[in-house]
């Protein structure tokens, strides 16, 4: 199922107080909405963050799967596709230290595995937003359909992904750079051998990206229940088509309301993913403690439903809020939420943006928060522990990310200093390039 936009999971409208008050009325007639506001729009201060949860802690197996993650890169030949430079970002960024602040608590396999798809995931994320990669949708065009092809490889009759894959290859036959490249690749014969079991998906010919989702998948899909295989494959598929509609809207050049910005980077952020890999973790705790996994009425319900939307939502704009300096910085800050919030609130300033976008996080935080109430609330006992670990992990990303954007290379920019509450100090003079 979609991330959908429904309900709960819109964030109140956007804050009725900020439609109906003082954003509302900095019309363009204003008078810093020409001269004075051109020359503060480019100011920006982190904003104070502070969140209810305790202080996030770095599992101690966050070093070790870091080189095992970056040697696994290397064996696929992914630091290859990158070049030194994009490589040598990855690698310093320290993705698993990522994963460490949100689950230091889980078993060794599993950390591994999520270590080693978000350090495949930012790679692919790195590529995507490289200028010289970020048009070269026949690239792009061929990893997206290869993962569909392993995600429906033991399931190639599943009605949702194959729905999902005809919205993708309409999309690419509409654009004249991925026609081609769509009408060559070899899915459709390939989901037959799957059908007839005529060969086995490792003999599929793969990049160095999809050989690596592959040997991930395989492994994420033993011994799962077909229900729960179902929804992950969903939710990356999801991911991908989020992947692809941000990269077509990027080369028209689409400006996007905050509503639709949303939508999109709940698709493309790749947190959904992350957190229903719970189901995982649900598995292999069965085989110690009384614990089942949820059904699909109660994870396809509206309050569960939410509740993902909700910490999707909170894990991507705490990104573009605390990773804005340096898109500003690098140019390429348009694709935030705080840029388009800038735009159609009419903001003084970024920071003045930054700010509502830090109250729209309170707000999600709270949604999410009541969803897990209702959930629970609803559900028979029997699933409240499932339920309770599903909320765990979503309520760890939070000061998990938090912590991660504070320290990572990938975020920080010289000239400014952020404390574990989110205080910081205004970096100056950052102008447009």
């Amino acid at each position: 199922m979609a991330p959908s936009l429904d309900s709960d999971s819109t964030v109140l409208s956007i804050r009725s107080d900020f439609r109906e008050g003082r954003f509302l009325r900095q019309s363009k007639s204003d008078l810093y909405a020409n001269d004075i506001r051109r020359s503060f729009e480019n100011d920006f201060r982190v904003p104070d963050f502070q969140h209810r949860y305790p202080k996030a802690r770095l599992n101690p197996l966050a070093a070790q799967c870091h080189d095992i993650s970056n040697d696994w890169i290397v064996s696929l030949g992914i630091d290859k596709e990158l070049g030194p430079s994009m490589w040598q970002s990855c690698m310093a960024a320290k993705f698993s230290e990522y994963i460490g602040f949100v689950y230091d608590d889980i078993e060794p396999k599993d950390f591994l595995w999520l270590c080693k798809w978000v350090q495949c995931f930012f790679a692919f994320d790195s590529k995507l937003d490289d200028g010289e990669w970020a048009d070269r949708i026949d690239w792009s065009s061929d990893v997206i359909l290869d993962m569909n092809l392993v995600l429906l490889w033991n399931d190639p009759d599943n009605e949702r992904l194959l729905e999902g894959l005809k919205s993708i290859l309409d999309t690419l036959m509409e654009t004249e750079a991925s026609r081609k490249r769509a009408q060559l690749h070899t899915i459709h014969a390939d989901l037959v051998h799957a059908r007839n079991k005529a060969k086995s998906l490792l003999d599929v010919n793969l990049g160095a990206f999809m050989s690596g989702f592959r040997e991930l998948w395989l492994e994420y899909i033993e011994d799962l229940p077909v229900e729960c295989m179902s929804r992950e494959a969903e939710a990356f598929q999801q991911y991908i088509t989020g992947c692809l509609s941000e990269q077509i809207g990027r080369m028209k050049g689409t400006k996007l309301s905050v509503s639709d910005y949303i939508s999109l980077r709940r698709q493309a952020g790749g947190v959904w993913a992350l957190i229903v890999f719970s189901d995982r973790m649900i598995e292999h705790k069965r085989r110690k403690s009384p614990i089942c996994h949820l059904p699909d009425s109660l994870f396809y319900g509206k309050d569960m439903q939410n509740m993902l939307a909700a910490i999707t939502d909170i894990v991507c704009w705490h990104n573009d809020i605390f990773g804005f300096q340096k898109e500003l910085l690098n140019n390429d800050h348009k694709n935030t939420l705080v840029f388009v919030i800038f735009h159609e609130y009419n903001c003084q300033s970024y920071t003045q943006a930054g700010e509502l976008v830090v109250e729209l996080l309170h707000d999600r935080i709270a949604e999410m928060e009541l969803a897990y109430e209702r959930l629970r609330s609803a559900a028979a006992p029997e699933f409240h522990p499932a339920i309770d670990l599903y909320m765990k992990i979503c309520r760890g990303w939070i000061p998990g990310t938090h912590q991660y954007h504070m320290i990572s290379s990938r975020y920080n920019v010289s000239n400014s200093s952020i404390s574990d509450t989110g205080n910081s100090k205004k970096v100056e003079h950052i102008t447009k390039r």
